[in-house]
C-alpha cells in the first residue's frame, strides 16, 4: 500500500481548523461593546455592590427581581396608608374622648350647682328683707325663691342657707323656717346670675316683691354685686330613692 506525499503531509498535520469568519467576529466585538457599556452605564447610576450583582443576572431574574420591588413597593403603601387612617382614628378618638370627657365634666359641674353640692361664686344680686313687725309670710318667701329662679338665679342663699331641690318653707314663731332652720329679719336673699335680668324681672308690678313691699313696714332694698360666693348645701343623705340602672 503506497502513500502519497501530500498524504503524510495531511496526516501530520492533524484536523483542519478553519479561522473565524469577519462577519462573525464584528457581531461579537458589538455585542461585547455593548455590554461594557451597559455595565459602566449601571456603575454610573447605581451602587457598586448592587450594580456588581445585578450585573450578573439574566434578563429574567432582573424582571422577577422588578416584580418583587414593585410589589414590595405596594404593600409598602398599603401599610402607609393603613397607618395614617388608624392615626387619624386616634386623633379622632383621643378628641372625642377630650370633648366627652370636657361634656362630662362640665355636666358634673352643672349638676354640682343644682344640687348645691358645692361653693359656687358668681354676679348675682342681693336683696335685704326688713320686716320688724313680722309682716312677711312664709309662702311670700317661697314666691319670691320661684320668681328668683324664673327669671335666670342659677343658685339662691336665705342667710347663709343654699336653696336647693330638696328645699321647704315654713311658717316660724316668728319667721320664716328654711328647711328645719327658723330665720327671722333682716332677711338676706342672695341669687347668682345676670343682675340686671333678675332686678328686672322683679320689678314687674303684681310679683312676688312689690307684694312684699306693699306690706306696712318692710323695706326692701336690692345690690347688684359683681362677685357673689354662695355656701353648699348641707348632705343630706336619701333613704328611699337611688339612681336607676
Amino acid at each position: 500500500m503506497s502513500l502519497h506525499l501530500d498524504d503524510l503531509s495531511d496526516a501530520r498535520r492533524g484536523p483542519t481548523m478553519r479561522p473565524p469568519s469577519r462577519t462573525r467576529t464584528r457581531i461579537a466585538l458589538v455585542v461585547v461593546a455593548l455590554a461594557v457599556g451597559v455595565l459602566v452605564g449601571l456603575q454610573v447610576n447605581a451602587r457598586q455592590e448592587s450594580t456588581a450583582r445585578l450585573a450578573g443576572e439574566s434578563a429574567e431574574d432582573l424582571t422577577a427581581i422588578l416584580a418583587d420591588l414593585n410589589a414590595e413597593a405596594d404593600t409598602l403603601g398599603r401599610q402607609l396608608a393603613d397607618l395614617r387612617v388608624r392615626l387619624s382614628e386616634y386623633e379622632s378618638s383621643a378628641e372625642s374622648e377630650d370633648l366627652a370627657i370636657r361634656d362630662a365634666r362640665k355636666r358634673l359641674a352643672d349638676l354640682q350647682v343644682l344640687s348645691g353640692t358645692e361653693p359656687v361664686q358668681g354676679p348675682g344680686l342681693r336683696l335685704t328683707i326688713a320686716d320688724p313687725g313680722v309682716r312677711m309670710a312664709w309662702d311670700q318667701m317661697l314666691d319670691l325663691v320661684q320668681e328668683l329662679r324664673d327669671a335666670g338665679a342659677e343658685a339662691i342663699a336665705i342667710n347663709g342657707r343654699r336653696v336647693v331641690a330638696s328645699t321647704w318653707f315654713g311658717p316660724g314663731e316668728p319667721g320664716v323656717v328654711v328647711d328645719g332652720s327658723t330665720f327671722v329679719s333682716p332677711y338676706s336673699v342672695e341669687a347668682v346670675g345676670s343682675g340686671g335680668a333678675i332686678g328686672e324681672a322683679l320689678g314687674i308690678p303684681g310679683g312676688p316683691l312689690s307684694l312684699i313691699q306693699a306690706q306696712p313696714d318692710v323695706d326692701v332694698s336690692i345690690e347688684e354685686l359683681r362677685r357673689l360666693r354662695l355656701p353648699a348645701a348641707p348632705a343630706e343623705p336619701f333613704e328611699f330613692a337611688e339612681p336607676a340602672s
